[in-house]
């Protein structure tokens, strides 16, 4: 890494070599950065920085060729497309292992895959895949079920929470999966999320009261709001006004994402309207995601 980054050697050294501090006590490393910390994704993104020069220059004229070679990265995890699996494997797989071992990396087996994009892959907690000729993005089943263990086992080591606590731990984590995923095609995902969390959270309120009616139930936990049936409410004892909904993952809007101007350098003073103008607008749709609530009900306090 010293040897390949171009930062100033004298403090990535010190980077590699901080060590971390956890409940206050401090945990030296050797080498490395912690797992999780902010400087580590920095430092894989700078370490693997080139690699899309190396494959440019050891096959310069891939797309007139037909080749479709491409590349994606995000930190250290990244694509590349290529015509065939046969062309993939024996070429560019050895250029690829060879700009690694110059960095003293090596690729995963476990995570390395060579497949068919009509057979798709995961990436980043998503599935990419075509479907008769048509690309598209969803949500991993892998993700999907992790997401929905999170959010079961809240319930679960919740059994005995008010309703009011136990709304206000799963809004955060459904609402944050539901705005990572709100820019593919994740509807379906979305309303087989809220089925899924309804049925259990069914199960957590019946537990509560083993000798009444599932009517008596139905009546204290979940209400109605507006057009909308069945919804996961609690009223602050305190305060009636002030009401507690459990967020829809199903309510989130789908909106694609816009890629960035090629050109735009965020330095370039010319480029100012241009960023401010993407920020302004990435603002108001985040604030309309957060805000979003069923037509006729009452907002989250």
């Amino acid at each position: 890494m010293i040897d390949n980054i171009p930062v100033d050697k004298t403090i990535l050294q010190k980077w590699l070599k901080a060590g971390f501090v956890y409940q206050k006590q401090l945990f030296p490393t050797e080498a490395g950065t912690p797992q999780g910390g902010i400087i580590s994704p920095a430092l894989a993104n700078m370490t693997l920085d080139g690699l899309e020069y190396a494959l440019a220059k050891a096959f310069p004229y891939s797309i007139k060729k037909g080749l479709k070679m491409n590349m994606v990265r995000y930190c250290d995890d990244f694509i590349i497309t290529g015509y065939s699996k046969e062309w993939l494997e024996q070429e560019v797989m050895p250029v690829l292992v060879s700009f690694l071992a110059k960095r003293g990396l090596t690729l995963s087996p476990e995570k390395t895959r060579i497949t068919h994009i009509t057979e798709g892959f995961d990436f980043l907690g998503w599935n990419i895949r075509k479907y008769h000729g048509k690309l598209l993005m969803k949500p991993s089943k892998a993700n999907t079920k992790a997401h929905l263990f999170r959010v079961q086992e809240i319930i679960k080591t919740n059994k005995t929470a008010k309703q009011m606590s136990l709304i206000g731990l799963l809004n955060p984590v459904l609402r944050g999966w539901a705005n990572y995923h709100c820019h593919i095609v994740a509807k379906k995902t979305f309303s087989w999320i809220d089925s899924q969390v309804w049925s259990t959270l069914w199960r957590w309120a019946k537990r509560r009261h083993p000798n009444k009616s599932a009517r008596w139930v139905k009546a204290k936990y979940f209400k109605t709001r507006g057009y909308r049936d069945w919804m996961f409410t609690a009223v602050d004892e305190s305060n009636k006004h002030k009401k507690f909904i459990l967020v829809l993952e199903a309510d989130t809007s789908i909106s694609r994402h816009i890629k960035i101007n090629s050109m735009a350098n965020p330095h370039d003073p010319a480029w100012k309207q241009y960023f401010e103008a993407r920020r302004k607008k990435q603002k108001t749709k985040s604030t309309q995601r957060c805000c979003r609530v069923p037509q006729g009900a009452f907002a989250e306090a």
